[in-house]
This record gives C-alpha cells, structure tokens and sequence, in this order.
C-alpha cells in the first residue's frame, strides 16, 4: 500500500515539475528584449557594405542590452569584410591592412591571414614580372601562350615568392614559383647567381611532396643537363638532385 502511495506522489512531482518547466520556457519566450534599432540598422548597414555607419550604429548598444554581445561579433567582422571589399577592388594595401586587424580570436582570423599571404604573392609575382602587360590579376594563363615571360631573376624576392606559396599550401602557386626557379638557372648571368637558383630548387623538391613538383624539377635537369654538365662545380649537386628526384618517383 505505501508503495503504491509513493508511486502516486513520485508521478505527481514529475507531472508538476513538467508543467513548471513547459510553463517556464513560455515566460521566457514572453519576456524576451524587443528587437533594438541600432542592431538592426547596424547589421543592415555591413550588409549593404557602409562599414562606418554600421560601427557607428552597433556602438550605440550599450554594455546592459541583451543585443550587446551581438554588435561585439559583427564589430570584429567589419575589418574582414572591408578587406574583401578592397581585395575586390584590387585595393591591396588596404586589404591587407584590414585582414591585419582581424582579432586573433575572431571568426575570419584563418581566412584574413589566407588573403594576406595571396596579396602578397600577387604582389611580389607582378614585382617580379617584367612584361609589357601585367595580367596575372587577370587571364594570366592565356597570356603566358601568347608571349614569353620574363622576370627580374632576384634571388631574394623569388625565395620570399616560393616561400609564401609553400606556407599556403597551394600546390598551384608552389609549381609556378617552381617555374621562376627553373627560368632563374636557364638565365643565370653567374656561376654565383646558378648555385643560389640551384640550391633553392633543391630546397624546394626537399619540402614538398607532390608528384607534379618532381616531375618538373627532374625534366628541367634532364633537359638541360649538357649545359648543367659542362659546368664542373656543379655535377656532383645536379648528378645527387637528378638521383633524388628518379628515387621519389619510383
């Protein structure tokens, strides 16, 4: 008998507690903050690209309103979506000094860096590019078929060039710097100047690992290996790379 009576007072208190709860979430729906004009001018205003006005508007919302933690997140959102804004309109300077105030912590952190090592790259490829038409913005690749490239063969730029495109991990760039390697030791003006292009191409097939990446350095050295050859100091160095290269594609 008393266990049927606490069966009955246990299924009592689960029914109450349920109606309290059900009953609960309904007050908390009914009390929630009405929807405030500056958030929403605010989230309007980055939508439609006015990214003053719409700081301007979500620092309206004070510290107490339920909306503040809200205008703190699109805030940090305004650096990335201005450095897009001029990443877009090749604004490049501007666009990397926007990525760059990306908090750490923030959404977009990953992604504002991404833009800033493309930027970069784009700008030392075009610094290291001397064509009549600058066009790798731009239908690059077309170009290349219709006239020969040519570049200001600068050990150091083209290290800092291969170097961003190998922390992107962007087997596209990596190869075409690859390209301005192999140019560099074609045109070297000095025995100097074809050891540091040299060195830097083994450098670049050590680090990566990518079937594309030998098979360009390896048809390089095969094709040119009666000029390479002739040059005494540097046999032993290609003979090892060529080696190399044949063992990774195996």
């Amino acid at each position: 008998m008393k266990m049927k009576i606490s069966n009955k007072k246990y299924n009592f208190f689960i029914a109450l507690l349920l109606c309290i709860l059900i009953s609960g979430c309904s007050w908390f729906g009914d009390s929630a903050a009405p929807e405030n004009d500056s958030y929403k001018a605010g989230k309007r205003a980055l939508n439609e690209g006015k990214f003053e006005l719409a700081k301007a508007k979500l620092r309206e919302i004070t510290p107490e309103s339920p909306y503040y933690p809200q205008a703190v997140w699109l805030i940090q959102k305004v650096p990335f979506k201005k450095g897009i804004d001029a990443y877009e309109k090749q604004q490049f300077e501007v666009a990397i000094s926007e990525f760059s105030k990306v908090p750490l912590h923030g959404e977009h952190y990953s992604e504002a860096q991404h833009y800033i090592d493309l930027i970069n790259y784009e700008m030392l490829y075009d610094q290291l590019l001397i064509s009549s038409k600058k066009t790798h913005y731009s239908n690059f690749s077309q170009e290349k078929k219709a006239e020969e490239i040519k570049f200001n063969y600068d050990i150091v730029l083209i290290s800092k060039l291969v170097n961003i495109a190998e922390k992107m991990g962007d087997s596209k760039k990596v190869s075409e710097s690859i390209d301005i390697v192999i140019s560099g030791i074609k045109h070297s003006s000095s025995r100097n100047q074809t050891e540091e292009f040299l060195t830097l191409l083994e450098k670049i097939v050590s680090r990566n690992k990518e079937k594309i990446i030998f098979e360009k350095a390896l048809n390089f050295l095969l094709t040119d290996f009666g000029k390479l050859y002739q040059q005494e100091e540097f046999r032993s160095q290609v003979f090892q790379l060529v080696g190399n290269l044949k063992m990774e594609l195996m």
